[in-house]
């Protein structure tokens, strides 16, 4: 009796040791599972994960310039017009007068000025002069030069300058209702109107275009109010003055926008 009290004591002590190792168990397992579970805040900003050889497309909110719709046909209205030899005086002065005729086109133009043949001789005959004072000579004149010209005369300071300018720029600007000056290899332009074999520098003022030509104030001719050239012949012709005739076809392509 006595053995079988002692027994049933042992077995009684087994039992609630296993129990409250069972219990200690399952306390720590609570606990690592809570710790492995337990709740992260969200961030207000995310970041979320990417493959780091992969980034995202901007968004365009505007056509790249390449790609910028531009009217099929544009002119620029009220655009005044005299030849360079207004009184058809075509003596050796005005022979080489396109430069300070666009120019004063170009201004008549921005001021809303009308232009008559006395006027545009008197403009033409006061930047002549500046010529000779500045540089001791009337001569041919890069885009530059001339853009130095009508700021200094007319304080058109307003402008930009593109080399390497193609059709789609002349057209786009012209689009804006901003005048271009343009320097040619005059002869390549194959007016009929010019005094054959025609001049080897002259500058225009494009003002307008359709699909296939570009138009233009040439006061080259008295016919030249509006004139249209075909666009690749023009192109092929736009060369800006290298201080040499006979280079005068390898001329930067460059032009001169007034706003």
């Amino acid at each position: 009796m006595y053995n079988s009290t002692i027994f049933m004591n042992k077995k009684i002590y087994l039992l609630i040791i296993i129990l409250i190792v069972a219990l200690g168990l399952g306390f720590v397992l609570d606990r690592q599972y809570i710790a492995q579970n337990k709740e992260i805040p969200v961030s207000e900003n995310p970041i979320k994960s990417s493959s780091p050889s992969v980034s995202a497309s901007p968004i365009l909110t505007s056509p790249s310039p390449k790609s910028e719709n531009i009217p099929e046909t544009y002119l620029i209205k009220n655009f005044p017009f005299e030849s360079q030899a207004p009184n058809a005086n075509w003596d050796e002065l005005h022979d080489e007068a396109c430069e300070e005729a666009s120019i004063a086109l170009v201004n008549y133009y921005l001021n809303n000025k009308s232009m008559s043949k006395n006027s545009m001789e008197d403009e033409i005959q006061k930047m002549v002069q500046w010529e000779i004072d500045k540089w001791g000579t009337h001569k041919d004149l890069t885009v530059r030069e001339t853009a130095e010209m009508g700021q200094v005369m007319y304080d058109l300071g307003n402008y930009k300058i593109i080399q390497n300018a193609t059709i789609d720029d002349l057209k786009r600007e012209i689009s804006f209702n901003h005048p271009v000056i343009v320097p040619t290899a005059g002869r390549l332009l194959g007016n009929p109107n010019f005094r054959s074999p025609g001049p080897i520098y002259h500058m225009v003022v494009a003002i307008g275009y359709t699909k296939n030509s570009i138009i233009v104030q040439d006061v080259g001719t008295r016919n030249g109010n509006q004139y249209e050239y075909n666009q690749n012949v023009f192109y092929n012709a736009l060369h800006d003055w290298n201080e040499t005739y006979e280079k005068m076809e390898s001329g930067s392509k460059t032009i001169l926008i007034y706003s």
